[in-house]
């Protein structure tokens, strides 16, 4: 694949103010201590950073904990008309600019970094011939405004909406992270041809390769669904013999396709996963009088999106469809639900072990079963 790997998030497409922790440290429903406060200026994108990472933290206690051991993942670039805001911004990114006013070591603003519209990814490049950009060898976040990104994605018409796609994105700086992970990926991922567009172009231009990934996602949603133990753990083995078979047949003519598909796999369906789960807290928000909010933002729609999460509502469904463009997205979301469901533990093994795909672990399951001996 390209050296550079752009990690983009999975979009088909808090009574107090989440504001200046500088100010208002001291409020114990912004899930920020005064003795380890956010030191921003008051503006509508530092409240908006603020509540993400507020978020974040109750992501990680409800689904994923090491997630929540840094108050921060690492450097963010918020885009904002001219203006790029950079949030913990490192020595490698400040290097890179020529002018910026800085407020504190949480943050600084300068003129635009790029001219590119749109944002929403985190950029690593092990490209020699990107030495001299902020993100070589060093994961950053980069993020529109939610007013901008509603331009590009119109069904992102709230923060909230927003903030989840955020959470995507932090969880891969997250994963990145992580020693072993980033290593795999440097030496054995960035280092061969094939690439998430290679699936994307089979899966359009092989019929077969795609209904073979529908078929895969169908018995996933059906194990899921499932209440009836033996059933489902039959549907889990078709699962695995298909996807078996599938891996196979294309492997001849892409001898690189199982190693790479495994990887993102991990990769983005653990991000999806994450952003799901922050869809479920702001649900528990929107069902709680007392809820954090943004102050003065025009975009904060009081959660009311997240009513109730429905995978057959169009504004979730993606979450669970098997697409050409994401179908590793989808596939990777659904078998960590499905890992969750089996109570099968994979999360403090899975970023120091990224050689090992993810069906691997249902596969251990099924041979654990006392039949399957």
């Amino acid at each position: 694949m390209n050296i550079r790997l752009t990690l983009l998030a999975g979009v088909c497409i808090l009574a107090t103010a989440c504001q200046n922790q500088k100010n208002d440290s001291q409020k114990s429903d912004s899930g920020i201590s005064s003795e380890d406060p956010f030191d921003f200026p008051d503006s509508l994108s530092a409240r908006r950073i603020s509540f993400v990472l507020n978020l974040k933290k109750a992501v990680a206690e409800r689904a994923w904990p090491d997630f929540g051991e840094k108050r921060t993942e690492g450097t963010l670039v918020y885009f904002n008309g001219d203006k790029s805001e950079v949030f913990f911004p490192d020595s490698l990114v400040i290097k890179t600019l020529e002018d910026y006013d800085q407020y504190s070591a949480d943050y600084l603003i300068t003129s635009r970094t790029d001219s590119i519209p749109y944002h929403m990814e985190n950029m690593l490049s092990f490209e020699k011939a990107d030495s001299s950009r902020f993100f070589y060898d060093n994961p950053v976040e980069q993020y529109s405004s939610v007013e901008e990104i509603g331009n590009y994605i119109p069904s992102v018409e709230s923060t909230e909406m927003w903030a989840t796609m955020v959470i995507h994105e932090m969880f891969h700086h997250y994963q990145l992270n992580n020693d072993k992970y980033n290593e795999y990926a440097k030496s054995s991922i960035s280092t061969v041809s094939f690439n998430p567009n290679n699936f994307v172009s089979i899966c359009r231009e092989d019929q077969e390769f795609f209904q073979m990934l529908q078929k895969e996602n169908d018995y996933l949603m059906e194990a899921l669904s499932e209440n009836n133990s033996a059933i489902r753990d039959s549907l889990i083995s078709t699962y695995l013999k298909v996807r078996k078979g599938r891996i196979q047949k294309y492997s001849r003519e892409y001898p690189d396709l199982e190693r790479v598909e495994n990887f993102y796999v991990i990769q983005e369906g653990s991000a999806r996963y994450i952003e799901y789960k922050s869809m479920t807290v702001l649900s528990d928000y929107y069902n709680k009088p007392d809820s954090i909010t943004i102050l003065n933002d025009p975009m904060f729609k009081s959660y009311s999106e997240f009513e109730e999460i429905d995978f057959t509502n169009p504004a979730f469904s993606y979450l669970t469809y098997a697409a050409c463009s994401d179908y590793h997205y989808t596939i990777g979301f659904n078998i960590m639900r499905l890992l969750d469901a089996l109570e099968v533990e994979y999360q403090t093994e899975l970023l120091n072990h990224p050689e090992k795909g993810l069906h691997r672990y249902l596969q251990e399951y099924m041979d654990a079963l006392p039949d399957q001996n």
